[in-house]
């Protein structure tokens, strides 16, 4: 998903959710080679931003993942508990837009 997109949809998608309220928060993340990372993001929406080569996303509203080429979809939304991993060598860079739902 481009940034720009992402932002255009995300009143419309949190509306979708019940809510009126929420933060935007720019996240960079660097995952190291063979290297996981867990977030919690039960009262939270994380898009990524283009296409990251080299990564593993998996959640509650599925997988991304762009080591496999026979992965029928790739889900560019994310929430609940979140697993990001690089399964291949050298860092790599994850760009994720955070929408923090406010009640």
């Amino acid at each position: 998903m481009s940034e720009s997109f992402i932002l255009g949809y995300v009143p419309q998608r949190i509306k979708q959710l019940g809510f009126n309220r929420y933060h935007l928060r720019y996240r960079d993340l660097v995952i190291r080679e063979n290297e996981r990372i867990w977030l919690a993001a039960y009262n939270e929406l994380f898009f990524l931003v283009d296409d990251p080569p080299g990564i593993v996303v998996e959640s509650d509203y599925g997988i991304y993942d762009s080591t496999d080429d026979e992965l029928p979809e790739n889900v560019h939304q994310h929430r609940g508990e979140i697993v990001i991993s690089n399964p291949g060598q050298g860092t790599r860079r994850v760009k994720v837009i955070q929408i923090i739902i406010v009640n």
